[in-house]
């Protein structure tokens, strides 16, 4: 507000030094209107819909269980005064107070409430309140056992003792079922909710077999099992019905989960969970998204969290004969198909589901939906301030369709092999869908990044296996009327900028190499890295050979701030320019610099002045990749570089950090992995790059000495 009063305090001077227009006339020229926020702001869209039925009866009796959020005052003393006394007034209304919960890092203050629905609606009215939503009921998973017996999973390779230990925040899990045997170290739960860690459910088995076994369907069919990457220590938080307890606020069950696992050294938590009524709406950060953030930050921690699953009638309407092909289209209109919380978690690697290869389906039947594309009940992004989200996504199952009359049409092939943890189950695999079952796979990429590098940090282990995505054919190529630069940003709004590959997350090849690093930069600052240029890449002739640069960070965040994250950062990726000139270049893209360099009326270089062959223009672009704190940017050549001038023989990646809300004395931790990469009809890279590095290397140490 103090900030918001500045500008308007300048806009109402009017037009200075000569300038036509007002400072910041763009900004209060977008405000439609101003208004208190209300009754109608507060009010959730499940809790719209109840309340317009009990509303007409202002006497209603109705008890309703909703999750209530405070205004967090920046002040915890002042945030648990404010809890303490909605507290005591609800009591006078004979209304039970199940839990609540307050973080100064995440900005959030919550309580899980049952009162009568009178007394609900009366809450909308008060001012110390941000949001009412009634409690959202998680939808169980369906499954269709197979005929998979024991003799088939018998004898699998264990876990080795040293293998990374994944937390798995979940239904819990059945540590003896032959798929996960010797590979769960520990199944708990934290505080008197439950009796014990064992999956009541299924659900936290079957994620638990995806990070343990993988791909199970392939080693089923060859008999050939691989050894697990990783073991698992489980905390369970969901009941048999798949959902929070009542009396528990899911904030305050996450927050001790993390906690729990972060004092037993778990670095990678797989959190396959999500408010199925917490659809994102507009540009703030759900709750959870935001006590996740604040946790993954606190503890150093990789948090690995699915989209959510959406019925595509919510959004399409009936199938129809179209619905096949074009139901991506209908998902990125759909108001209904967003992210669920905690999916836009901004630290966290969200990941949507795909269309895998399919096996044989039943006559009759036809799957939705191509290899690769978005299954149909995968939520689209984006997150918070427009940030890429998902960021990758993996293979769990499709939908079917009858061929005679479009309606829904089962079948095992359309599905994933899972194992089967339900108490009433009698089958060793099931067969099943949905982005919970995508999401383990991505935690088991982050798992061998660990196991490689044990002492490398979360954003180190992100950004590693974000270098290894891959992207196919976008499922909107077909659309007619659509731009490039739209077919682009719509699709990272489906699949993100693609899948992960285990291997080449963990592993450099002759003709695929890696290089990464991990640094902390001050804010409103610019790092520089030179990179050597394999000498494959100037040979001349129709060839392809690429670059992909991941960056990852974890700023500090505040859940009702238009600016969620405290900083930003972006990287470029320039060729022939000195670094002394990088950083002219990125210190002139400063708005206030641009004011100054206008009222001066100086021609300075610009980022945009640079030549294509200067200035690699990745995609996506700087301005789609940088919204967010898990960034990548890819570019492919298809013929050789040419060499231009005495600079270009080396790439400057340079990093840039912008300070929004921040501390002024803090640095940012940050992480980027750049690969190199040519097709096989190039020299290899590895041996080439590792010699350039060497040498740059002594160079460097020379001049140290020199200056010394």
């Amino acid at each position: 507000m103090t900030e918001f009063m500045r500008r308007l305090d300048v806009y109402s001077k009017g037009p200075q030094n000569g300038n036509k227009t007002a400072t910041y006339e763009t900004f209060f020229d977008n405000i439609a209107n101003v208004r208190p926020y209300g009754r109608k702001d507060r009010m959730g869209v499940s809790l719209a819909l109840r309340l317009g039925e009990t509303e007409k009866d202002s006497a209603s009796s109705d008890e309703l269980t909703v999750d209530v959020e405070v205004w967090h005052p920046g002040d915890q003393k002042k945030a648990d005064g404010w809890i303490s006394a909605l507290d005591a007034a609800l009591k006078k209304f004979n209304a039970k107070i199940h839990d609540s919960f307050s973080s100064l890092a995440a900005g959030v203050s919550l309580m899980r409430v049952t009162a009568s629905a009178k007394v609900v609606s009366q809450l909308l009215n008060v001012d110390l309140i941000a949001k009412v939503e009634l409690l959202s009921v998680e939808a169980s998973n369906h499954l269709r056992p197979s005929d998979v017996t024991i003799n088939q999973v018998t004898d699998l390779p264990i876990s080795p003792n040293d293998a990374p230990v994944v937390g798995l925040i979940d239904s819990g899990v059945r540590a003896e079922h032959p798929l996960l045997r010797g590979c769960v170290v520990e199944t708990t739960t934290i505080g008197d909710v439950f009796s014990d860690g064992v999956d009541r459910h299924g659900h936290g088995t079957n994620v638990a077999s995806i990070l343990i076994r993988g791909s199970i369907e392939s080693q089923l069919a060859s008999g050939e099992w691989d050894t697990p990457p990783c073991q698992i220590l489980s905390v369970r938080v969901l009941d048999s019905d798949n959902r929070i307890p009542h009396s528990r606020l899911p904030q305050s069950e996450i927050t001790n989960a993390v906690a729990y696992l972060a004092a037993q050294g778990v670095k990678v938590i797989n959190v396959s969970l999500g408010d199925e009524d917490g659809v994102m709406v507009g540009d703030r950060a759900p709750t959870l998204a935001a006590v996740l953030d604040s946790l993954a930050q606190k503890f150093g921690v990789v948090f690995v969290v699915p989209t959510g699953n959406v019925a595509p009638a919510d959004y399409a309407g009936p199938f129809d004969e179209n619905f096949r092909d074009d139901y991506p289209s209908r998902m990125l209109e759909g108001p209904v198909s967003g992210l669920i919380d905690p999916a836009p978690s901004a630290l966290s690697l969200t990941v949507g589901d795909t269309v895998p290869a399919l096996r044989a389906p039943a006559l009759g039947r036809i799957p939705i939906g191509k290899p690769g594309w978005p299954s149909p009940f995968s939520r689209v992004g984006p997150g918070v301030n427009g940030a890429i989200k998902p960021e990758v996504s993996a293979p769990a199952g499709t939908l079917g369709l009858e061929i005679d009359s479009n309606n829904p049409g089962d079948d095992d092939a359309f599905m994933v092999a899972v194992a089967d943890g339900r108490r009433t189950g009698s089958a060793i695999v099931s067969y099943g869908r949905g982005t919970s079952f995508a999401a383990p796979h991505v935690a088991r990429a982050c798992a061998m990044v660990q196991d490689a590098y044990p002492e490398a940090s979360a954003n180190l282990i992100r950004a590693l296996v974000l270098q290894s995505v891959t992207s196919g054919a976008s499922p909107l190529d077909g659309v007619q009327n659509v731009t490039a630069a739209v077919r682009e940003s719509e699709t990272l709004r489906l699949t993100g900028y693609g899948s992960v590959s285990e291997q080449r997350s963990v592993l450099s090849g002759d003709r695929d190499t890696v290089l990464f690093a991990e640094e902390r930069i001050p804010l409103d600052s610019v790092h520089l890295y030179t990179i050597p240029i394999p000498a494959s890449f100037f040979i001349s002739g129709r060839a392809k050979r690429g670059i992909t640069v991941s960056l990852c960070f974890d700023p500090p965040v505040r859940a009702r701030r238009m600016d969620y994250l405290g900083s930003r950062m972006q990287f470029e990726l320039l060729r022939g320019v000195t670094p002394e000139t990088t950083v002219d270049l990125l210190l002139a893209e400063d708005k206030e610099a641009r004011k100054a360099r206008k009222h001066l009326k100086q021609t300075l270089p610009t980022l945009s002045s640079l030549s294509s062959r200067q200035r690699i223009q990745m995609k996506p672009s700087r301005t789609a990749r940088s919204a967010g704190a898990n960034q990548v940017g890819k570019f492919v050549w298809k013929s050789g570089l040419p060499v231009f001038n005495e600079n270009s023989s080396e790439f400057v990646l340079a990093i840039q950090n912008v300070n929004r809300w921040d501390s002024p004395t803090r640095k940012q931790p940050y992480a980027i992995a750049v690969r190199l990469w040519v097709g096989d009809d190039l020299p290899p890279v590895y041996a080439d790059l590792r010699t350039k590095i060497r040498t740059m290397k002594a160079q460097a140490a020379a001049r140290a000495q020199v200056r010394s």
